[in-house]
């Protein structure tokens, strides 16, 4: 089986763009110790372990005092918004814009997320013309980051009054519940 790896426009949107001027030289330090040094180019890639760790210290430094769920979800949108600065993230949102209808727009979301790593996998199920079930193979509390960046995401994609909540998960994935404004 192939290593989970983020790749560095992923961590370039999250702690360069989405977080910047929010980072402290402790906040850096922490990062250093788990495998990601923000005062040097970054790696091509990093392992999905070391990716968890960054998001784990950061969770803890910037936002202590609000439960760990809601951290997770505000780096996620964060991430998402600060990707879409990226050269990579305005050509992927300047398509999904063209796409118009949030099914389509979802329907995207696999080849979104690959944008900024090799593992993620979707599968959406339709409910009503403004509801569908999405499952996607996130494990553990990153589901609450990517329940934060599918929100960014449908937001930046001009999808009208998103809302995204998640309904179910294991230690291997979780299922969401999208839904948005029908014109």
């Amino acid at each position: 089986m192939q290593d989970k790896l983020v790749f560095d426009q992923t961590l370039e949107g999250l702690f360069i763009r989405g977080l910047e001027g929010r980072v402290t030289p402790s906040l850096k330090s922490q990062l250093r110790n788990v495998g990601v040094d923000l005062d040097r180019k970054l790696l091509p890639a990093y392992t999905f372990e070391t990716w968890c760790s960054c998001v784990r210290v950061t969770a803890r430094e910037l936002y202590a005092s609000i439960p760990s769920e809601q951290a997770y979800h505000a780096l996620g949108e964060r991430m998402v918004d600060g990707y879409r600065s990226t050269m990579m993230g305005r050509a992927l949102f300047g398509v999904l814009q063209l796409l118009g209808s949030p099914p389509r727009v979802l329907g995207r979301m696999q080849q979104s997320f690959r944008s900024g790593n090799n593992y993620t996998q979707v599968r959406l199920q339709p409910l009503t013309p403004s509801r569908l079930e999405l499952w996607v193979n996130e494990a553990g509390p990153t589901r609450h980051l990517m329940q934060g960046a599918i929100l960014a995401g449908l937001r930046g994609s001009g999808v009208q009054e998103p809302r995204v909540e998640l309904t179910r998960f294991t230690s291997e994935d979780a299922t969401f519940l999208v839904q948005w404004r029908q014109d």
